[in-house]
């Protein structure tokens, strides 16, 4: 998958796209940068509906190319490098969404599947709870 990232996308645009293909994980934009497992604080937070045009200066045109094998640090630096857009990839845990900063070294895929199968477990969770209430 690609995105094509030009001066009028809006961030939600961009998370969109993303979310389209790994519909169990997040993207989060950030006005300062991070550090591998490093989470980003959500005060610095960027709006969804900001254009790129309203953050940066100079030209921002490009692909970015994001692939299942890719490890979260690596596609977390690649929006970082090239447009200077500090990114977070987010997860479901527990039912909420949160950073991956341990998990910055697991591939999207991996990363995919196992927020996937969280919001499976609660699934799992919730029928266990009403069945154990029918049985009273």
């Amino acid at each position: 998958m690609h995105i094509k990232i030009n001066a009028d996308i809006t961030l939600r645009e961009i998370k969109n796209i993303f979310s389209a293909h790994y519909p169990n994980l997040k993207l989060a934009f950030y006005k300062t940068p991070h550090e591998i497992f490093e989470a980003s604080d959500e005060c610095n937070r960027y709006p969804c509906d900001i254009k790129l045009r309203e953050l940066k200066d100079g030209p921002l045109e490009g692909i970015i190319n994001i692939q299942p094998k890719e490890k979260i640090a690596d596609l977390e630096r690649d929006f970082q490098v090239r447009f200077g857009l500090p990114a977070q990839v987010l997860v479901k845990e527990h039912g909420l969404w949160t950073q991956t900063t341990g998990m910055d070294s697991f591939t999207l895929r991996e990363a995919n599947e196992l927020s996937k199968n969280d919001s499976d477990e609660f699934l799992v969770e919730d029928y266990d709870e009403g069945f154990d209430e029918e049985m009273e």
